[in-house]
């Protein structure tokens, strides 16, 4: 149906060689790579999703990719472009493409460009969304720490709890104090505590106090700690649990966190982790919509407050 679409599907003999032009870019190109990574792994266990990684006309050689998922309403995709070549291919690709019909989609997520890439697509993004409320754009801070050196991190379970990996039937739960719950968050969560995974920190009699998850766009998201339980570090547990798991797997952790959150940076640059640039968001939902809520519900950045908070 698309085959001499702008926007062609990368065969799956080629996703290695986009993950091979995407690592040496690190860490500028993090979150366009465990983003992918997520999405090959989420498309393997849920095949019926439409989820495909996608470059202009000539592959990965093209010096650009186009990844996204569709589901709950939304369309979340996100790009990376690593030559110049590759920004104007992409520009026209964008344009051109009939893969989307961008005004049929109740909301759209554009995740975490560099400024970089923001500024190479910045003239086309209007007409992308010329059929829909207009864009918020926001920015946040990436942080990342490779996977050696996260898997020296020294997980201390309270004495009387313990760590297990959380389950679909945690989701009710977790979405129902979650702050920034809305449609569709509550299966998101499900999912992905088998397409990903979570870790929940238990009380003896089986009371979930504290939770974090590697999230849908492959970065370190949705922490946090119920709220009777607060101030006591079950937040850390849970944040350097998911960590650790992360580089056991082989991952090197990423997060987000707002422009101006000190305490978050505080308590990140204490394990370690290092800035490696400013994330650009997009966001388009109707217009009677709090814009802020739905970003918040698919972002999932760090607010660390006292560090036993939550994500949001």
């Amino acid at each position: 149906m698309y085959e001499s679409d702008a926007l062609q599907i990368v065969p799956d003999s080629e996703v290695t060689a986009v993950f091979d032009s995407l690592k040496p870019l690190f860490p500028k190109s993090i979150h366009a790579y465990y983003f992918i990574d997520s999405l090959v792994a989420w498309k393997k266990k849920v095949p019926e999703m439409d989820i495909a990684i996608l470059t202009p006309k000539g592959g990965h050689k093209s010096g650009a990719v186009f990844f996204y998922f569709t589901g709950f309403n939304f369309l979340v995709f996100s790009v990376y472009t690593w030559t110049k070549e590759g920004e104007e291919l992409l520009r026209s690709s964008l344009l051109e493409t009939k893969r989307f019909q961008w005004a049929e989609f109740k909301y759209v997520l554009v995740t975490c460009l560099t400024e970089e890439v923001y500024s190479a697509l910045e003239p086309v993004i209007p007409k992308i969304f010329s059929n829909r409320p207009p864009p918020t754009v926001s920015h946040d801070s990436v942080y990342w720490l490779p996977a050696e050196e996260v898997i020296k991190f020294d997980v201390k379970v309270p004495e009387g709890m313990r760590l297990d990996d959380l389950k679909k039937e945690h989701a009710d739960m977790i979405n129902s104090v979650w702050p920034h719950r809305t449609e569709g968050s509550e299966k998101l969560i499900a999912m992905m505590t088998w397409v990903n995974f979570g870790k929940g920190l238990f009380k003896s009699n089986g009371d979930l106090v504290a939770w974090a998850f590697y999230w849908f766009f492959g970065a370190l998201g949705i922490v946090q700690t119920a709220e009777n339980e607060r101030r006591r570090g079950y937040g850390k547990v849970a944040v350097q649990a998911v960590c650790k798991e992360m580089g056991l797997r082989g991952l090197d952790v990423n997060l987000n966190i707002v422009e101006g959150n000190s305490v978050s940076e505080a308590f990140f640059n204490a394990l370690g982790f290092k800035r490696a640039f400013t994330g650009v968001w997009i966001f388009s939902a109707p217009k009677n919509l709090s814009a802020s809520k739905l970003n918040s519900f698919l972002r999932a950045p760090p607010s660390f407050k006292l560090f036993s908070h939550y994500f949001h």
